[in-house]
């Protein structure tokens, strides 16, 4: 028994290291790099780590408290079941995270029909489901933690499959400060790591408290996968190439072609007046292109814009 609780413990303890190190990590890697699809990870670790640490672990912890709680069978069955898919959202916001990261890191879009259908789609089942359970109409299976981890290893591996596509065949377009053949890479070395913790879950309690640690081990572990090799290439790149054209800035940071026109103009150092009537826009229309600019560079002031345009480009003249 002491075994068993040191082992949780120790467990615990890395697991909540992996979470802080992918999270940090990507925190680093986006503020470092400014760039947007940067941030998506950065969404993409906490609310993955949030649901991990309150669907899992909270769920583990649940079952043994009621070890030593004298509930009925019932009662026991349907907190197994509420505590981990109270944290379902989490989780699902994570996958949209990602496969959100994954497509704009080569270069697509995800339609705004196919997020809506995504997000109506498991909502909806889950209220459902909820529905179903709450008033008898389905009945609990004899494990309803084990059934449940079963079902979410079994989406979060098709949300993985369809993340394949767009590191498959990257969009020729793509302009991100990685190669594509070492994206790919380490796509490969990502997915294979969650090949290992389905495989792992689906045993989840075969061997007790060694399999559980196992398969935590290896969810947590490959979920740090990208931040790390995403800061490994961009240190690897950062003596590479010191500056980057004008294009190659507005297309790291997702800037329109409107908005770069914007850009040009606040770095000659025009007021938003001045610039509206060279582009014949209205005022409020600069000022709308310029809070964007600004969100989107993660900058506060013209003055910052500029010496970010200067620093990234090389140019002092446009």
């Amino acid at each position: 028994m002491f075994i068993e609780y040191f082992s949780y413990l120790a467990t615990f303890i890395a697991t909540t290291g992996l979470a802080v190190i992918g999270t940090l990590v990507s925190y680093q890697c986006f503020h470092r790099m400014k760039m947007p699809v940067l941030q998506i990870l950065l969404y993409h670790q906490i609310f993955l780590f949030s649901f991990f640490l309150y669907g899992i672990w909270g769920n583990l912890a649940i079952r043994e408290i009621i070890t030593d709680i004298d509930l009925s069978a019932e009662l026991t069955h349907k907190l197994a079941f509420y505590v981990p898919v109270l944290g379902t959202p989490f989780l699902i916001v994570s996958w949209y995270m990602l496969l959100k990261f994954g497509f704009n890191l080569n270069n697509y879009k995800i339609p705004k029909p196919v997020v809506y259908i995504y997000f109506i789609g498991f909502i909806g089942t889950l209220l459902l489901l909820t529905f179903a359970i709450q008033n008898n109409y389905i009945e609990l299976p004899g494990e309803p933690d084990i059934s449940i981890i079963w079902a979410l290893a079994g989406f979060n591996f098709i949300v993985h499959a369809v993340l394949i596509l767009p590191f498959v065949k990257p969009n020729k377009s793509a302009n991100v400060p990685f190669p594509k053949k070492e994206l790919q890479k380490t796509f490969f070395i990502y997915f294979s790591g969650v090949v290992l913790y389905t495989f792992l879950l689906v045993f989840f309690d075969a061997f007790g408290f060694v399999s559980t640690n196992l398969a935590l081990l290896a969810l947590f572990g490959a979920s740090v996968v990208f931040p790390i090799r995403l800061k490994y290439l961009a240190h690897e790149n950062a003596n590479e190439t010191k500056n980057i054209d004008f294009e190659s800035f507005c297309s790291r940071y997702e800037i329109s072609k409107r908005e770069a026109e914007i850009v040009q103009e606040i770095c000659t150092g025009k007021t938003n007046k001045a610039i509206a009537e060279k582009l014949f826009i209205t005022l409020q229309t600069v000022k709308d292109h310029t809070h964007r600019i600004y969100t989107k560079t993660d900058v506060k002031s013209r003055v910052q814009l500029a010496n970010l345009v200067r620093d990234k480009t090389g140019l002092n003249d446009f």
